[in-house]
């Protein structure tokens, strides 16, 4: 017999972000320090846990016509809300490869990436995400969750 017979609903929006800049060069959760190499984009609920349903991924930039370098955004989820990131607490999820390109254009859009995720995150953790290679100055990549609360 299953153990819950009842689907779930989300009751509330939640949706987070943050830009990544700096690198970590780890993919295995460890040598993070949340908020210095590895970014908090959403916290779940604290009570029932979230549902993220996917990820997109923009360049941002504070200059106009602005390059950004190639690399790798990662992905994880993590019972780690603040501080360092260990194997045992951070776990890669995914991971996409972004392009170089040029951000705050006056007549040329930039492409959005997005990340199908479509999962529950447990009660009081977080998704993170990390870049390989440092961003260039005045560029970012900017990583959205949507999901919604329990």
């Amino acid at each position: 017999m299953s153990g819950n017979a009842t689907p779930m609903f989300t009751r509330q929006a939640n949706i987070g972000a943050a830009n990544v800049t700096a690198a970590n060069t780890t993919s295995d959760g460890s040598g993070g320090t949340i908020g210095t190499n590895i970014y908090s984009v959403l916290a779940a609920d604290l009570t029932n846990g979230s549902y993220v349903e996917f990820v997109r991924i923009m360049v941002v930039a504070s200059a106009a016509a602005t390059a950004t370098v190639a690399t790798v955004i990662r992905i994880y989820v993590s019972s780690q809300q603040s501080g360092a990131t260990t194997t045992a607490n951070t776990h890669l999820i995914a991971e996409i490869a972004i392009p170089a390109s040029t951000a705050d254009q006056t007549t040329t859009a930039n492409n959005w990436y997005d990340v199908p995720l479509g999962f529950r995150l447990p009660a009081g953790w977080a998704l993170l995400a990390s870049t390989h290679i440092v961003a260039n100055a005045n560029t970012a990549w900017r990583v959205t969750a949507i999901g919604g609360d329990y």
